[in-house]
């Protein structure tokens, strides 16, 4: 028993040391990846520091540090350069190593204020070297630690010199153009008030030869003849138009022919008065006038002329309307016009234009077939006359669809005057009436069609039940021999 006791104390002892081993490994390992972390931190340090001395190294500019207390820490060959020392020199010296006592005590004087504003200072200064004078630009800002405490003064100082000689350059260059311009401003007055002038004057040129060009472009383009009258009556311009009108070319008529030439013999002495309304006031000259014109092959044409004198001078515009086709076209519309008339009159069908649910036209047979004279209907809504179940397909008529160039036809009811409901098959569509939208519709009685229907439906329904009960025998007989099929 006393031996297991010191086998098992033994072996505990054995444990513990083993665990302790595993423990001062671990530690080994760690102590190990920490070594290499802080190695591989150290390179990266060094290749930053390394990046940082290759830049300091080569910036034209003068770059130092100093601590806290004004006292040099480092710089960069430039620095050095000018204070005639090594870089590796500067540390530990202050300002009174390289400058007077009082540019030293100055110097000192700027850094302190510096580090306790912690604000950055900028200065011009002259510095002596080589036998000259030199402009100088330097910064001084704050350097601060890890934790934002203030440390030390960074500065860096760069040469302005020739920046300083080409700003007085120019300056010297701006007073004197300005001192020139000051001379020559009267002239340059003078020849600037010559063009604007000249400028005025050919912008105006160019305006008015615009303007004539356009005139130009207006007058030939016009759709109806038209002249232009000099003092004495001769064409001085006549448009294409004309030149159809008449039956001369242009080279025939501008400059050659008199306007009295083309009046009829009859009228020629009127036509003579025409000179004298433009003499003083331009409201005597006459608007219309209607004339018989005669034309190259001698042919009378009525038309109606309009004389315009053209201000500032005696010319006058004449615009001439040719009558013949007008009134050849007045003819023919009030032929069509009554024809229509005729047509819509006496039509089998009911025909009626509704503006705004109102009857603004209808033809005697909507009349007939409503029952109400024109009058009643006039102040009538065309819906209020059409059974409810069907006023929706009624109003939607006119807008819908067309197939080609036919309109849909679409059946529907109405309330006779007299109580009774009528069938009508009516076509809408869209029109302008009065400048206004408005539906036209075209409808037939088909009241009669209707009625034949049912009593031919009527009619035939004896001879369907007769032929359903023969159906109904049959299929019965059938179902009897065993078939069990209808015939």
């Amino acid at each position: 028993m006393i031996k297991t006791d010191a086998t098992i104390e033994k072996l505990l002892t054995i444990e513990k040391a083993v665990n302790e081993m595993v423990t001062l490994r671990q530690g080994i390992l760690e102590l190990k990846e920490s070594e290499a972390q802080r190695q591989k931190a150290l390179e990266e340090l060094q290749k930053v520091g390394a990046h940082y001395r290759v830049l300091l190294e080569h910036l034209p500019q003068r770059v130092f540090l100093k601590d806290k207390n004004s006292v040099y820490l480092l710089c960069n060959p430039a620095f050095a350069s000018g204070l005639r020392i090594k870089p590796e020199e500067i540390a530990g010296k202050t300002d009174d190593d390289f400058y007077p006592g009082e540019w030293a005590s100055k110097n000192r004087s700027e850094d302190q204020r510096i580090m306790a504003t912690g604000c950055a200072e900028t200065r011009e200064e002259a510095l002596e070297g080589d036998g000259k004078t030199s402009l100088w630009n330097t910064l001084k800002t704050p350097v601060k630690d890890e934790s934002g405490n203030i440390v030390g003064i960074l500065g860096v100082s760069w040469d302005i010199s020739e920046q300083r000689r080409k700003d007085e350059e120019w300056q010297q260059r701006c007073a004197q153009a300005e001192e020139m311009a000051a001379h020559l401003k009267p002239e340059i007055q003078r020849l600037s008030e010559q063009l604007q002038i000249e400028v005025a004057e050919r912008r105006q040129k160019e305006e008015e030869l615009r303007a004539a060009e356009e005139f130009r472009r207006v007058f030939e383009n016009l759709a109806t003849p038209v002249v232009i009258l000099d003092e004495n009556r001769v064409i001085c311009l006549a448009n294409r138009e004309f030149e159809k009108f008449s039956g001369y070319s242009k080279e025939e008529l501008e400059g050659k022919k008199r306007w009295p030439e083309f009046s009829a013999p009859a009228e020629a002495e009127g036509t003579e008065g025409v000179q004298e309304t433009f003499d003083e006031k331009a409201e005597t000259v006459p608007s219309d006038g209607e004339y018989r014109l005669r034309d190259r092959s001698g042919t009378l044409r009525e038309v109606s002329c309009k004389f315009v004198r053209i201000p500032d001078n005696q010319r006058i515009i004449v615009s001439i309307s040719d009558l013949t086709h007008q009134k050849r076209a007045e003819e023919w519309i009030g032929s069509l016009e009554e024809k229509y008339n005729s047509l819509v009159e006496n039509t089998r069908e009911a025909v009626a234009v509704v503006q705004e649910g109102v009857f603004r036209f209808i033809n005697p047979k909507v009349s007939e077939v409503l029952g109400y004279a024109k009058d009643e209907l006039a102040s009538m809504s065309f819906l209020d006359l059409i059974l409810p179940e069907d006023r929706e397909r009624v109003e939607m008529a006119p807008l819908l669809p067309k197939n080609g160039n036919s309109a849909p036809s679409h059946p529907f009811r109405v309330i006779h005057k007299d109580g009774r409901v009528r069938w009508l098959e009516g076509r809408g569509s869209m029109i302008q009436w009065g400048k206004k939208p408005a539906a036209l519709y075209s409808m037939t009685d088909i009241t009669d069609q209707i009625q034949a229907k049912e009593e031919l439906r009527a009619c035939l329904e004896p001879f369907r039940a007769l032929v359903r009960a023969m159906d109904r025998y049959l299929f019965s007989l059938n179902a009897m021999e065993g078939k069990g099929e209808r015939v």
